[in-house]
């Protein structure tokens, strides 16, 4: 199973996604967890992705945070869907792309029980008051239920609703590292380490949440600045407007072909 988790105005963000994983896990469900929005919003995906089931859920946008709280939507779906049966979990943030099938993660979720970008070397201050920020990047989640892990993430879903609802700072910028993050990704991290004598762990391979779009990557990450690469623009374009993306396309690849050309002369030179 897949997820994601996104209010009416990020789901245009989420359609690529959701149009990627209708081309190559179009067996999978797709779980979209979808704030403040309409069934007339998503008809057009569900005629395109036959096994996507939508849940619809309203909350009041009069908060202080609207971003950390969405940010802190996926542990509701998460821990529901962890909780509610034995299929494995992919979550995906609505600005990753599946590049080809994931068969290898969910392979890897046979002998693993939770798998996520780990980067111990990345030191940034959290909105919890910990050095932890960064050391997850929660933008691709991938869980096998089991005892473990439905105990980890029940953990994991309570603190944060407590923490949202106590009206504490969802996100934080860390000014010497120049980045912001939110709760959910550093609790995610800290009660990982609670768990982590009893929840079998292995750190995501780069290719399932990559933000430098290589070519043999299986997810893409358009994070921060990454958005405006031309090969994640170009990859988003084939997905919702065509139209658009064959001029782009031409236009982006012509450069590379001159250039490829020419060094094909020179090194005929030598």
């Amino acid at each position: 199973m897949l997820l994601t988790a996104v209010d009416d105005n990020f789901l245009p963000e989420a359609i690529p996604l959701i149009r990627s994983a209708a081309r190559f896990e179009r067996s999978r469900t797709f779980h979209l967890f979808l704030v403040n929005s309409s069934p007339d919003r998503v008809r057009d995906l569900e005629r395109a992705h036959p096994n996507l089931c939508v849940e619809h859920v309203k909350w009041s946008t009069d908060v202080d945070c609207w971003r950390g709280v969405m940010c802190c939507a996926r542990s509701i779906p998460l821990q529901r869907l962890i909780d509610g049966g034995d299929e494995p979990l992919v979550y995906l943030d609505s600005d990753t792309l599946l590049t080809r099938p994931l068969d290898e993660l969910f392979h890897l979720l046979k002998t693993h029980e939770l798998l996520v970008d780990y980067r111990p070397q990345v030191k940034v201050m959290g909105a919890g008051g910990t050095p932890h920020g960064g050391t997850f990047n929660s933008g691709v989640i991938a869980v096998r239920p089991t005892e473990n892990t439905r105990a980890m993430f029940q953990a994991y879903n309570q603190e944060l609703r407590e923490w949202v609802d106590s009206g504490k700072t969802l996100c934080h910028i860390d000014e010497e590292a120049g980045v912001s993050t939110c709760i959910d990704q550093e609790f995610l991290y800290t009660f990982y380490e609670q768990f982590k004598d009893r929840v079998s762990f292995e750190p995501l391979p780069k290719k399932f949440n990559d933000a430098r779009f290589n070519s043999d990557s299986v997810v893409w990450h358009g994070k921060g600045t990454a958005r405006k690469n031309p090969q994640y623009v170009l990859a988003k374009l084939f997905y919702t407007n065509r139209l658009a993306y064959y001029p782009f396309a031409l236009f982006y690849a012509y450069p590379l072909f001159v250039v490829r050309f020419f060094y094909r002369i020179l090194r005929g030179r030598k």
